[in-house]
């Protein structure tokens, strides 16, 4: 297992039945505050959070999970694409990772 990923699944465990999400910053899981309207509906990185992510090192990926399982939305993938980072998508139920690039 990728090294941030175990911290992922915590983060998304622990924020269940919202969306957890987070950056991949060095290499290492940076848990941002979800600031969505409906954050069981979807996610919003907080800017603070992206801020403080940002000054810290370099962005690799952006992660959040998928409470309900499902894959990847239309938003998820082109949101991936204007970020031109690689996202991963923890499925809760399933246990699963998906992982789309820009």
């Amino acid at each position: 297992m990728q090294d941030f990923r175990s911290d992922a699944v915590a983060h998304a465990l622990r924020v269940y039945p919202k969306e957890s999400c987070g950056l991949v910053v060095n290499g290492k899981y940076f848990p941002c505050r979800n600031a969505c309207d409906d954050p069981t509906e979807g996610f919003a990185i907080d800017p603070r959070d992206y801020l403080a992510a940002y000054q810290s090192g370099t962005i690799t990926a952006v992660v959040h999970s998928h409470p309900e399982g499902q894959p990847a939305s239309e938003l998820d993938l082109k949101a991936c694409q204007q970020s031109k980072l690689v996202w991963h998508i923890y499925q809760v139920p399933q246990q699963q990772w998906l992982t789309i690039e820009a």
